[in-house]
């Protein structure tokens, strides 16, 4: 199972954000080699707003093994901020589209199938929102990984050369008949986000 961590609901997951911060830095940093910014163990960077909420996938230790990153696309996001040249045209500014990033999993202690759970995560999660898309900046080797999953991605452009991989913007539509399907193939039965009632009482208490 998954849960979602957003400011909201943060004060019953420290040790989880803590962890997924962690894994973030094993991750990008010391095996992907990218210039990230780490603090104290922790790999941080100007996206980690309070708009964002965490996908976290826990292991049976509870240390957090796989992760992604949703922002909306109405305030600062990776794609519009930093890679608008992977667009043709404008970049999405709507509260039906958010974006994913920081999607990554610990290989040694993730379940062999964890891009199909997270990204069953991601699409129920859009479904709860009513959301009409995710995009993405991805290395483009990633785009087979969404058509296993039952998830295909549409490239919102052409592709650029970071120096640690080839990367591409994707679109990912959000909608129920996608989420059985990638549901299916995670060999998910039913909902695989524990706790979106906190996420749901948040949103009236607002």
């Amino acid at each position: 199972m998954l849960i979602v961590v957003s400011q909201h609901n943060a004060p019953l997951h420290w040790d989880a954000l803590a962890s997924m911060h962690q894994l973030r830095r094993k991750v990008f940093k010391e095996r992907l080699a990218w210039d990230v910014n780490v603090v104290n163990g922790l790999e941080l960077d100007q996206f980690d707003i309070p708009d964002a909420h965490y996908l976290l996938h826990c292991n049976d230790t509870g240390r957090v093994d796989a992760c992604t990153r949703l922002l909306p696309t109405t305030g600062p996001y990776l794609l519009a901020d930093v890679f608008p040249q992977l667009i043709d045209g404008e970049a999405p500014r709507s509260p039906l589209v958010w974006e994913s990033t920081r999607f990554c999993a610990d290989h040694d202690t993730a379940p062999t199938n964890i891009a199909a759970i997270l990204m069953a995560g991601m699409l129920e999660f859009g479904v709860f929102l009513e959301l009409a898309a995710y995009v993405s900046v991805s290395d483009i080797r990633m785009e087979a990984i969404m058509r296993r999953a039952g998830w295909p991605p549409v490239r919102l452009g052409g592709t650029m050369d970071t120096g640690t991989d080839i990367a591409a913007a994707e679109r990912l539509d959000v909608s129920r008949e996608a989420l059985k399907r990638v549901r299916s193939r995670a060999g998910a039965v039913g909902p695989i986000i524990a706790n979106l009632n906190e996420i749901a009482s948040a949103a009236v208490a607002a």
